[in-house]
């Protein structure tokens, strides 16, 4: 048996020169030019250039996640209905079993040194990729959209309380599109800007973060009990929560993990090294801010009112002040992470847009997203729904890949992944047309099965409660995806072993 990885012949690191897409680029030096923005986009990154290590990807992940957009996961809970305890212990478990389908996702990138929607036509066939990239592009303009009118509502709330600024729609607008234009700013400047900007904010903003409940000390409500139940009775709550806001929120990074592993070497870091530390970089920057954001939210007069109000109305005096900071800082980190990933997506849908082009166009999208959601009556249950419609997609999806990896024993021909993007047909991952139709048939009945088990605050399917209001929408998707899957390919040999051995020029 081979070793697990990119095979020997394919690696990345014995590429001779840059890759097409480099050079068109203009780049001087290191995917790197004159103005120091990145120009890779979904192309392979050279060995040259992946001098990222397990620790670099735990940085990002725990930087990117103080903000408040991630705090306010932690709000959600409380809003449910649920106790203290039991809106911690849902999103804990929740993301905790939303990693589960994350390890081989973790992994993808650093074998290809490619992001994972390209990685994944390997999975679902160079063409078929764009079910990822529909699915990443959607999950990152949600998120996006969440962090900018969280950190936007509340630094506007601060700078009214402190300085007196009027709290009008055009405010509003003005900070919103303040803090959207610098994470623009950062992501154009690419990955090794980010690396650095969430280097600063895992340190400042975790500090600022920790002191947030020292803040509330005196009125957090550790015995808080909860309120109404939203779906009636406690477990079909406590599930919906673990759903929402744990697994989901897990799943809303399955494409985008390997826009950070892609920088990591595997023979340098292999599985061993690199899942622990990346599993732990997750779990700590969800479920660390969520708890956060839960212990506050009981200390607040109305735990039920928008977290980013109460949340400036009742602060002290003096951790108001460190609140401005924290609000804009820690949104922009987030969303300058979604965008940089979205930008990916998008280039890798659009392969003739470059990636500083494409990360405009989802910043102006993002923004318009924003003023379209504080339309909804209860922006809260709408973001929550949209997650979780996001994540009945990304269930099976991630599944589907997981099995691949499994099947193909972790090997790619990373150098066929690159079919589509340089305009040929062919290759190993070419199957029908570009398609791989097993794997896009159990996704897509993965995802109807999803859909219509899903329960969310505003909408239910038509088999929500097949369960007796347990929400199994999540398990579905994963089971029934998983199920037809395996059978439409259980006598196929592994993809990563057959198929055509060249690439043709379209037409």
């Amino acid at each position: 048996m081979r070793p697990m990885g990119v095979e020997r012949q394919q690696l990345p690191e014995d590429a001779r020169g840059p890759s097409p897409d480099v050079r068109r680029a203009g780049t001087e030096r290191g995917g790197i030019d004159r103005r120091g923005i990145e120009r890779r986009g979904i192309d392979r990154i050279p060995v040259e250039e992946r001098t990222s290590t397990p620790g670099t990807f735990f940085v990002i992940f725990v930087g990117t996640s103080v903000g408040l957009g991630a705090v306010a996961f932690g709000w959600v809970g409380i809003t449910f209905g649920l106790g203290l305890w039991s809106t911690i212990s849902a999103i804990a478990i929740g993301t905790a079993v939303g990693q589960i389908l994350l390890v081989p996702l973790i992994l993808i990138g650093s074998r290809t040194a490619t992001n994972n929607a390209t990685a994944s036509g390997a999975t679902f066939g160079v063409r078929g990729r764009f079910i990822g990239s529909a699915i990443g592009l959607g999950t990152c303009l949600v998120s996006v959209a969440l962090t900018v009118w969280t950190s936007g509502s509340a630094g506007l709330a601060v700078a009214s309380r402190l300085f007196g600024l009027p709290e009008s729609p055009a405010s509003y607008t003005g900070a919103y599109a303040l803090i959207t234009a610098i994470a623009v700013a950062v992501a154009i400047w690419g990955y090794r800007w980010l690396v650095r900007s969430t280097a600063i904010l895992a340190v400042s903003g975790g500090i600022l973060l920790i002191l947030m409940p020292v803040a509330f000390a005196a009125d957090i409500e550790w015995d808080y009990a909860g309120g109404e139940y939203l779906l009636g009775t406690f477990w079909p709550t406590w599930l919906s929560v673990a759903a929402t806001v744990g697994v989901a929120g897990a799943l809303v990074v399955c494409t985008i993990l390997g826009d950070w592993s892609r920088y990591i070497r595997s023979d340098r870091y292999p599985a061993r090294k690199l899942v622990p530390v990346a599993s732990a970089g997750i779990f700590v920057g969800f479920v660390v801010p969520a708890t956060v954001g839960a212990v506050v939210s009981t200390a607040f007069t109305d735990p039920f009112a928008p977290f980013t109000v109460s949340l400036a109305g009742e602060s002290p005096s003096w951790y108001t002040v460190v609140l401005l900071p924290l609000a804009v800082l820690g949104g922009v980190g987030l969303t300058a992470s979604s965008l940089y990933s979205a930008g990916l997506d998008l280039d890798a849908v659009v392969v003739r847009l470059t990636r500083p082009r494409a990360t405009v166009i989802i910043g102006v999208v993002a923004v318009a997203l924003v003023y379209v959601g504080l339309l909804a009556p209860n922006v809260q249950e709408s973001i929550s729904a949209a997650l979780l419609v996001l994540a009945e997609l990304s269930a099976p999806w991630a599944v589907i890949v997981g099995i691949w990896f499994v099947q193909a024993r972790g090997r790619f021909h990373a150098d066929d992944l690159q079919v589509f993007n340089r305009g040929q047909t062919g290759g190993r991952y070419w199957y029908t047309g570009g398609w791989r139709i097993p794997a896009v048939l159990a996704w897509a009945a993965g995802a109807i099965a999803g859909l219509l088990t899903i329960q969310t605050p505003l909408f239910g399917g038509p088999l929500a409660d097949i369960a007796n209001g347990v929400d199994v929408s999540l398990l579905a998707a994963s089971a029934v995806a998983a199920l037809v899957y395996v059978l439409l390919t259980v006598r196929a040999a592994p993809p990563a072993e057959d198929g055509d051995r060249g690439s043709r020029p379209q037409g």
